[in-house]
């Protein structure tokens, strides 16, 4: 839009036109997309709503909000770009970023995994990698911009490849992205622990440039439970893998209260995530979306799933402290990405917006720039450094 003469506005009282990006994923995603909606109808100004709640609930949104007239499924973001900027020709350019130091770098759409309680499937449709060599382009580019660290995400990450070429192409990506001057640190998002293979664990542990992270959603550990969401890998071949991990920091995600899990089953979930194989984790309480297989079983009571939710995060929280504590006093490389009031920046243990940040309390830093400091003390999952 920008490089076709459109402004982009800070603030939603200058701007003639908003185009909200929506998530469909799970129920709380599709009341956040109306709640928006509801927000910016205030306003008076023309709406664009694109996105993946489009996709899956048009027709409930659309008769909610009829005063939008602008609708736009994934498939239709070209179009999307015609409508705003009125059937020009779409001139395509080096992205507008919203982020500094620091850039994600989409890899791929969409998901073949058909996890029984994802709804990815049905809105994006199966994985579809992009090609090597526009990545490849866009890295360049990026680094052409002054970024740093690029995050690569896809639904599936380290299956990247595999429908285009035959075999799995993400170490090769990796080592191409490499070899660009200025990219300092590769992070990876989003690793289906059933595609994680030796090849990869090689290469994040012998490439300096690659992040010692990696974030290896595991949802349960039960294999009752995971053969129900269909995750296509049992708990031995869990635990194998992170073992293989070992010296790496790892972040992990799990659900709660899934449907007919027992006392039992959730308590080797509980104890699994005590155990200390992970730095970071997240917990998402169980949704039932109508379009999936585990839609069919039967839901625990919401109060048990809010009671296991909360039992999860609150280790969670025990947790990061206890990490945290062991990292006073020492010294990390960070990467200073934005200001507010203080500077803020995160370490190669953690990940920006998803992980605990850093809090710089001193002023000869700069945005989107390295710098090594201290850690001086910790409140809750951040760091302050001096």
């Amino acid at each position: 839009m920008v490089q076709n003469g459109i402004s982009i506005c800070d603030e939603l009282e200058d701007c003639d036109a908003v185009v909200i990006n929506t998530c469909g994923f799970i129920k709380p995603a599709l009341k956040e997309t109306e709640a928006e909606i509801q927000k910016i109808l205030k306003h008076n100004k023309k709406i664009f709503v694109y996105g993946c709640a489009v996709n899956r609930a048009y027709k409930e949104l659309a008769k909610k909000f009829p005063e939008i007239n602008h609708w736009y499924p994934i498939s239709e973001k070209n179009k999307l770009l015609e409508d705003i900027l009125n059937k020009r020709k779409i001139k395509r350019g080096a992205r507008l970023l919203t982020t500094y130091g620091y850039a994600y770098l989409k890899i791929a759409d969409g998901c073949s995994n058909h996890c029984a309680y994802c709804t990815i499937p049905y809105i994006k449709g199966e994985f579809r990698s992009h090609k090597f060599e526009d990545l490849v382009e866009e890295s360049r580019g990026l680094a052409e911009l002054g970024i740093k660290e690029i995050i690569l995400i896809a639904q599936d990450t380290a299956n990247y490849g595999f429908d285009l070429y035959g075999k799995k192409m993400l170490v090769p990506l990796i080592r191409e992205i490499s070899k660009i001057k200025n990219i300092e640190w590769i992070r990876l998002l989003y690793v289906h622990p059933r595609s994680l293979d030796e090849n990869l664990i090689a290469e994040i542990k012998g490439n300096p440039k690659v992040c010692k992270y990696l974030e290896i959603p595991i949802q349960h550990i039960n294999d009752r439970i995971l053969k129900l969401m269909n995750r296509g890998i049992m708990k031995k071949e869990i635990i194998q893998k992170i073992k293989e991990l070992k010296g790496i920091t790892l972040r992990t995600t799990v659900i709660a209260g899934f449907p007919t899990e027992t006392e039992e089953e959730f308590k080797e979930l509980y104890d699994f995530l005590g155990s200390g194989y992970f730095d970071w984790f997240g917990v998402f309480k169980y949704y039932r979306e109508e379009e999936t297989p585990a839609a069919q079983l039967e839901c625990l009571p919401r109060t048990v799933v809010e009671r296991r939710f909360k039992m999860i995060v609150e280790l969670q929280q025990r947790l990061i402290k206890e990490r945290n504590k062991l990292r006073i006093n020492k010294f990390y490389k960070i990467l200073i990405h934005k200001k507010n009031r203080d500077f803020i920046g995160h370490a190669e243990f953690s990940a920006p917006e998803i992980d605990g940040q850093v809090i710089v309390k001193r002023n000869d830093v700069e945005i989107g720039k390295f710098c090594r400091l201290k850690i001086a003390k910790f409140e809750g999952v951040d760091l302050y450094a001096y």
